[in-house]
């Protein structure tokens, strides 16, 4: 579904998201999915006076505020992933939470997991969020650093075989998935693709790339589709998916949250 304020252009196998407007319907996305992304929809829901917009607001402030600015581009970039694609059309359900279940930090492991409930498939996202700071790089260059350092990310995290990587997520999807929801399949689906139980880690991965830099030199679509191909020429994952989100700033975002706690 489109949102107001925003491009979403799309080729195969790729996605890119212009925010040209920050706008009132998009910040009104974020206060209904707020609560469910942070802390998980299945648990926000049976605690509701818990785990309140207000409360969800302090938790996610509390993390972010002490942080350096790349971390905090970092759980900007999370959370417009998060919320971009939990509302685009496209039969993925998210299995992760944003939030860091152990420490306030930012969140170890997977940024986020998906399964295309359709076809019981499982996609591996990695976020990463950037922007130039030297300003000689234009929109698609640095896009395409940070792209690399997503693929970069995951298939190292990948290729780790850490099982604790698994026990973390099952831990979301106790937080994100209601019973009825078929909680006790996901489960058992994601743990069979673990490296305990599955030898071959050869997994389908979602690279997203978040940039902060100008919309005035907007990215080129068509070089997620090269670099689409390049990957895919790699060999070194099943599937691929690319998504890129182009916004001005990451400070908009992070001010929009600051105000909505001093109102609630």
């Amino acid at each position: 579904m489109l949102i107001d304020g925003v491009r979403q252009i799309n080729k195969p196998n790729c996605t890119l998201y212009i925010i040209d407007n920050f706008s009132d319907e998009f910040k009104q996305i974020i206060r209904n999915q707020l609560q469910g992304i942070w802390s998980g929809f299945s648990e926000a829901d049976s605690l509701p006076e818990f785990y309140s917009y207000k409360f969800t607001l302090e938790s996610f402030l509390e993390r972010y505020r002490p942080k350096d600015d790349k971390t905090k581009k970092g759980m900007i970039g999370e959370l417009l992933a998060h919320t971009l694609l939990n509302h685009t059309d496209n039969n993925l359900t998210s299995l992760s939470i944003l939030k860091n279940k152990e420490e306030k930090s930012i969140k170890k492991g997977f940024d986020i997991i998906y399964c295309e409930i359709d076809c019981d498939k499982l996609w591996y996202a990695e976020v990463k969020s950037g922007k130039s700071e030297t300003g000689k790089e234009d929109s698609t260059t640095y896009n395409q650093i940070l792209l690399d350092r997503a693929k970069n990310g995951i298939n190292s995290m990948i290729l780790e075989k850490r099982n604790s990587l698994w026990e973390s997520a099952l831990i979301d999807v106790d937080l994100v998935i209601k019973q009825n929801n078929g909680k006790l399949d996901l489960k058992k689906l994601l743990s069979k693709d673990s490296p305990k139980l599955k030898t071959r880690q050869k997994k389908n991965v979602i690279l997203i790339s978040s940039l902060y830099h100008n919309i005035s030199d907007c990215i080129n679509e068509n070089s997620q589709v090269s670099f689409y191909n390049k990957t895919k020429l790699e060999d070194i994952f099943e599937e691929i998916k690319i998504i890129s989100i182009q916004k001005n700033t990451f400070e908009t975002v992070a001010d929009f949250l600051s105000n909505e706690l001093i109102i609630s």
